[in-house]
């Protein structure tokens, strides 16, 4: 007895095979239907529900992280001599790059003693001016004084 060798072609391409039809039994109609309920009740129940639950609660923690790990802007009401001005103050990533939007001045913010110190140089502290700050309102009040403008 001898074996048929398969054919290979010079690309590696393989001939298609022929599916196999598979021979289908009757079913009873109490079997079909008792089957399909359960198909039903198990696909329902599955993994669809777990999958979104596990990427809403993923979602969730990063946006939480960002808010709670990013610096948030706040608007600072600040005076000298007489003088009282509004600004957008952004604090920095962990105290490195804090910046005052409407200025080209480094401020140096010193929230127990409310003073702000305006730069030109932030290595030295001797070209600063220092400024009483009134206020400092919050994150929504620096959005709406940034579209407000």
């Amino acid at each position: 007895m001898s074996k048929t060798q398969k054919k290979q072609t010079l690309l590696g391409k393989t001939p298609a095979k022929k599916k196999q039809v598979q021979q289908r039994r009757p079913r009873t109609a109490s079997q079909g239907a008792i089957s399909e309920t359960q198909s039903t009740t198990i696909s329902s129940q599955g993994g669809k529900e777990t999958k979104s639950k596990k990427g809403l609660i993923i979602t969730l923690s990063i946006a939480l992280l960002i808010i709670i790990t990013f610096p948030k802007p706040t608007l600072l009401t600040y005076k000298k001599l007489g003088m009282v001005s509004e600004s957008i103050y952004w604090p920095g990533v962990f105290g490195y790059g804090a910046t005052i939007i409407d200025s080209n001045l480094h401020p140096q913010l010193d929230s127990r003693r409310k003073s702000l110190y305006l730069c030109t140089n932030p290595e030295s502290l001797n070209n600063c001016q220092k400024y009483q700050v009134i206020a400092d309102h919050g994150l929504f009040a620096a959005i709406g004084s940034y579209f407000k403008h």
